[in-house]
């Protein structure tokens, strides 16, 4: 909150040094959320997709009961269904953003909407298929029972269960969950209003930091400048240490407390101590507790279980983190408009070479080590990223999915 306010109050007192006059720009902030009626339609898109995944539920049950008369049948047709729905679903996104021509915000917020509808809908389907196909009860000794600590219930869940687990912050499916006695409303309203601030904290630091950098550098008639280019890179270490800490205060502590605290949810252990990390592993394990269950749970347990052997036991991380990876350039995709493999690049060179690393964990050098790697590796995107953006808007060609993944910020040349 203290970095957010003090971007803000940055901005107020440089524009209105510049203006002469009491002044602040938010041009880049609201450009970035677009006109009324573009965020009107980002809106009804994502009403649809709530739509959408609300199905699944019905569509499940439907499933258990014709497993009675045929299972291998139900089983096929329904499995190759879910797996079109998710296609149909993303490709729907996809067609909205571009032939809409969507802002970056709107975007982005239909991008990570659909990948966490993705998300719970696999956990639901996962959890409760397999009461279907291997039924226990709660007597049991071993199993279900014992595994979910009594959240868990024999019988596939109710639709009000399936609905509460859409719109808490957790990405786990159960059938229960551990409740607040009442909504506290005092803990409601400020984590509501602390959630308006890092937006116009992001733009001001854009504003001012990168962008200018970038400018500066791009402005060139020379289409590369070493000298100019890191100069233009460091000044994006401000942007990229601002950019890492609201983000995890905006989305993993106010956004995720909120609708806990709306909905008594009372599993609130949405990330923990990063900042005293001294290795990447456990920085990868505490920094997003939302998507690392899920990860764990879905994909890093299933894909030991299917290999099975020594060697892969040893490398199982690494399919993890390169699947990690993809998510996060399928969501940045959308506000851009293009992928630049630059997380891909970062997650399977560096990000997998330091995850092996296993420092004594009271070592303070490599927490030190640790907060300057993150900060150097968010600049770098930061700097790449806006390089890339601002290149193809100097450098504008025909749109096509070959020049979503071609590069244009080292060939564009400012005439």
């Amino acid at each position: 909150m203290i970095m957010t306010v003090t971007t803000i109050l940055y901005s107020l007192l440089r524009d209105s040094v510049e203006a002469g006059m009491p002044h602040v720009d938010f041009t880049l902030y609201v450009n970035g959320f677009g006109s009324g009626s573009k965020q009107l339609m980002a809106i009804g898109m994502w009403f649809c997709l709530q739509t959408a995944v609300l199905l699944v539920y019905p569509a499940f049950m439907l499933w258990q009961k014709m497993r009675a008369v045929s299972p291998t049948c139900a089983d096929a047709f329904f499995a190759a269904l879910f797996l079109l729905y998710q296609m149909a679903a993303h490709t729907a996104v996809v067609t909205f953003i571009v032939q809409l021509n969507l802002p970056p915000v709107p975007s982005l917020c239909l991008s990570i909407e659909q990948l966490r509808f993705t998300m719970k809908s696999y956990s639901f389907v996962r959890e409760n298929a397999y009461k279907v196909l291997h039924p226990w009860n709660k007597d049991d000794s071993t199993g279900p029972a014992i595994w979910y600590a009594g959240q868990m219930e024999p019988k596939v869940g109710s639709i009000a269960s399936y609905l509460y687990f859409l719109f808490v912050p957790t990405l786990l499916y159960r059938d229960r969950y551990p409740r607040t006695p009442r909504v506290q409303y005092l803990r409601v309203f400020p984590t509501l209003l602390s959630v308006q601030f890092p937006s116009p904290s992001w733009s001001s630091c854009a504003r001012r930091c990168s962008i200018p950098a970038i400018t500066a550098d791009m402005g060139m008639l020379s289409p590369f400048q070493p000298n100019l280019s890191q100069t233009s890179f460091w000044q994006c270490m401000l942007w990229g240490l601002c950019l890492q800490f609201m983000t995890g205060y905006f989305f993993l502590h106010s956004w995720s407390n909120m609708f806990a605290e709306m909905l008594r949810f009372a599993d609130r252990e949405f990330y923990a101590d990063w900042w005293t990390c001294t290795s990447f592993s456990m920085f990868y394990r505490k920094w997003n507790l939302l998507i690392h269950d899920w990860i764990k749970a879905y994909i890093y347990h299933d894909l030991r279980d299917l290999f099975n052997s020594k060697f892969y036991n040893r490398i199982a991380s690494f399919p993890t983190i390169i699947i990690s990876a993809l998510f996060h350039e399928y969501v940045l995709w959308a506000p851009f408009r293009f992928i630049a493999p630059i997380l891909l690049v970062q997650y399977g060179t560096f990000g997998t070479i330091l995850y092996f690393v296993k420092p004594s964990p009271n070592s303070k050098f490599w927490n030190y080590f640790i907060h300057i790697g993150l900060n150097i590796g968010v600049a770098a995107m930061v700097f790449c990223y806006t390089m890339e953006l601002y290149a193809r808007h100097l450098c504008p060609r025909e749109e096509s999915f070959s020049n979503t993944f071609m590069p244009r910020s080292l060939d564009c040349v400012l005439l």
